[in-house]
């Protein structure tokens, strides 16, 4: 999905409801770019629940961090060259930590009675 669709449905959920992906209790973190293409945005994630110490952000503290990605913050490549990346609402966000490359997409927001859910699939590797 890109960024702008993802910031839609988010806006149609209460702000102070949490954020969860679809695996393993994860949640999400920060925007960075992607290993496999530098040019491509990821949100990254971290454990929640029992083993896990992350925190579910809020619709809000999602959001927040959607528009930083999107106001011209500009973002280093994790290979540390020269170049560098600012991204839109039309960029696709994927889903890795910095550093990592594993082609997760995200496929749909749903907002529940509780929480909000990012879906996500495993898509083909980039290069």
């Amino acid at each position: 999905m890109k960024i702008g669709e993802i910031k839609a449905c988010l806006q149609a959920a209460r702000r102070d409801m949490p954020v969860y992906f679809d695996f393993c209790q994860c949640v999400p973190t920060t925007i960075e770019n992607c290993r496999g293409s530098e040019a491509k945005p990821a949100i990254g994630w971290t454990p929640s629940g029992y083993s896990g110490d992350g925190k579910a952000p809020s619709v809000q503290e999602v959001l927040d961090e959607l528009n930083i990605a999107t106001s011209g913050k500009i973002y280093h490549p994790w290979k540390g060259n020269d170049v560098t990346f600012t991204y839109t609402d039309q960029h696709t966000l994927r889903v890795d930590n910095f550093g990592d490359q594993t082609a997760t997409e995200i496929v749909s927001i749903e907002v529940g009675q509780w929480c909000v859910t990012i879906h996500t699939k495993q898509g083909r590797r980039w290069s």
